[in-house]
């Protein structure tokens, strides 16, 4: 299950040192879209919270009739054989099973999974493999992490008699540390149910470095086999990074997840510049400065909040804290309400700048709703909603362009969505006549270049994912533009010959 391909070693060199502890280096050169890395999963587990069906992967709170220990749906007859033979042959008592399979005790579910690989001689090398990855146990010490792991993890298995039945020693360490493995170096991939997201844990793919600039791109795919390439060309030397978190988050947001969840503190060019490269992803509007350049950014050497043209200028951490607090309330309360949105939008403009992540946030939930507007044809939207829709798009690659340079889904599906929706504005306006054919086909000139450019992007997907069934009906329309662009020369040079 847990096959890597060749070219990660042939690409790829595995090193090591006191910051980074395991890393990946490219041991040649690579180019802007070469794959490193085709790797199936070691084990696909739930999420923190969820139990899910050990076969089909849906959530569920039943369990196998045979083991009693390993979650089941009521769709699905069995799972893994090996797995439910072994915890079969374990004695446990009524009030044990009881224990093991109480709602608040789903962390038992990831620990016996990564158990079991223990206990079969097939599994034991991907065990091994497995217990090199970096848990972070010592930080993690005496942790919330580390409590709430101990009741609802070590703590039932210990009382429910499972880890004195394994073939192997098994305590309250190597539990911690095997649900450290996981929360360090799992991947979230799709789960069946739309929204949903699960874990999987690959012998590789967790090798690669952090950085907020990452030079790699991650795909997983509906059979959960993930993708490794690069996003621009690497040189041979360079170390090969990939970004653990949303790098449409600030600094400090970004920061902080990578704290609490991974165990250490980035120190990468983006999270150095109280800029953020130019972006001010985090800034805020200086009250007191009227000239362009007044922003408020947080210094990372001192932590204060500083007006870049005068110093005196500052903002106290709590204010900072509790005010996006409160803004993230209210955008969490106006989703869906595109009036509500909008008004945010403008109430925020006068504290944040227009790049500000949660502004960012703002203008991609808006742009969602102008996308199911303009889909709908009962509601007939006038050119003003194009217009904002690709004003919208306009502003959010401005951001991508700086943050996500080089091969990009984001930045990539916001071009879509730019171009479709020009290309719309452009056939609609043709349609009432305020624009003439060669107005047309001007702009569906630069809509095709548009789509080429995300198309480009795209096509390093793998097809089994929701951008590689977007690149097919991308495809589709890009034939289907070139069609009009077609008969709108063709029309044009009938009218010069006659």
């Amino acid at each position: 299950m847990a096959a890597v391909t060749d070219d990660f070693a042939k690409k790829c060199e595995i090193k090591q040192n006191d910051t980074l502890g395991r890393f990946v280096v490219a041991l040649c050169n690579l180019r802007a879209g070469e794959t490193l890395l085709l790797e199936n999963p070691i084990v696909v587990l739930p999420q923190m919270g969820d139990r899910r069906c050990s076969k089909c992967f849906k959530l569920t709170q039943s369990f196998c009739r045979k083991c009693h220990l390993l979650a089941l749906c009521e769709d699905c007859s069995n799972h893994d054989e090996r797995d439910c033979r072994r915890l079969a042959e374990m004695h446990f008592s009524a009030d044990q099973v009881e224990l093991l399979q109480r709602k608040e005790h789903t962390e038992i579910q990831p620990v016996l999974k990564c158990l079991l690989l223990r206990e079969h001689e097939e599994t034991l090398p991907l065990y091994e493999e497995m217990s090199q990855m970096e848990s972070q146990l010592a930080t993690r010490r005496g942790t919330d992490i580390w409590k709430n792991y101990q009741e609802h993890a070590f703590a039932p298995l210990d009382a429910g008699g499972v880890l004195k039945q394994l073939r192997g020693s098994a305590d309250e360490d190597l539990v911690q540390g095997l649900l450290g493995i996981l929360d360090i170096n799992a991947y979230e991939i799709r789960a069946p149910e739309s929204g949903g997201a699960m874990r999987g844990l690959y012998r590789r793919a967790g090798l690669f470095a952090h950085s907020c600039m990452p030079n790699l791109v991650i795909s997983i795919d509906d059979e959960k086999r993930i993708k490794v390439y690069a996003n621009r060309f690497i040189a041979a030397g360079e170390i090969l990074y990939n970004c653990y978190t949303n790098v449409l988050l600030g600094t400090e947001e970004r920061r902080q997840i990578l704290k609490e969840g991974k165990c250490f503190d980035c120190t990468c060019a983006r999270c150095q510049d109280p800029t953020e490269l130019g972006t001010h992803m985090s800034s805020f509007m200086c009250s007191h400065c009227s000239c362009t350049g007044g922003y408020i950014v947080r210094q990372p050497n001192t932590g204060t909040w500083q007006c870049l043209l005068n110093p005196e200028h500052t903002l106290k951490q709590e204010f900072v804290s509790n005010m996006l607090e409160r803004a993230k309330e209210e955008i969490f309360h106006a989703r869906d309400d595109i009036y509500r949105l909008e008004l945010l939008l403008a109430k925020l403009s006068r504290l944040l700048h227009r790049n500000h992540f949660l502004m960012l946030d703002l203008k991609q939930n808006i742009a969602s709703i102008l996308r199911q507007i303009l889909q709908n044809i009962a509601t007939r939207p006038n050119k003003k909603v194009y217009e904002r829709k690709i004003r919208l798009c306009q502003e959010i690659l401005l951001v991508l362009k700086v943050v996500t340079p080089g091969i990009s889904r984001l930045k990539a599906i916001a071009l879509y969505e730019l171009a479709n929706t020009q290309a719309e504005l452009a056939r609609k306006m043709y349609t009432e006549m305020e624009h003439s054919a060669n107005d047309l086909l001007a702009e569906l000139e630069r809509v095709e270049v548009m789509l080429r450019e995300s198309l480009r992007m795209l096509l390093f997907e793998p097809l089994a994912t929701p951008e590689g069934q977007l690149t097919r009906t991308m495809l589709r329309e890009l034939k289907e533009l070139q069609d009009d662009m077609k008969n709108l020369r063709e029309s044009n040079d009938d009218v010069v010959n006659q």
